[in-house]
């Protein structure tokens, strides 16, 4: 990264910090939680773990949330009511066919819907 606006803070003659303007530290986490599978682990953009670990949304919720999509858009990708859909997000034990099927709206894999 080569960006003027770049701080260095020096201790004893050696950088201990480095100050970066917030967009790029935003960019730069979205880069680091890029969902992909590395070795068979399953990774999750920040924002989908935060969602999911620090207001309890439930995986299928965070991902429509971070995908930018309704429940009413979601509900009519699928072909089902969004009350129906609704339940989806609610359960904490939804049918793998299901998760398929979410998954592909989404643009994720199955597991990255179960993974609780």
């Amino acid at each position: 990264m080569q960006n003027e606006n770049v701080q260095t803070i020096v201790q004893n003659g050696k950088p201990v910090f480095v100050v970066i303007p917030y967009d790029d530290y935003e960019r730069m986490k979205r880069e680091v939680a890029l969902a992909v599978e590395i070795n068979d682990e399953t990774i999750f953009p920040l924002e989908v773990t935060e969602m999911h670990v620090l207001k309890k949304f439930s995986l299928p919720k965070a991902w429509r949330i971070y995908r930018g999509k309704t429940q009413r858009d979601m509900a009519s990708a699928l072909g089902i009511s969004q009350g129906a859909y609704s339940q989806i997000e609610k359960s904490t034990r939804n049918q793998i066919d299901t998760l398929r099927k979410l998954a592909k709206v989404l643009n994720v894999t199955p597991a990255q819907l179960a993974m609780d």
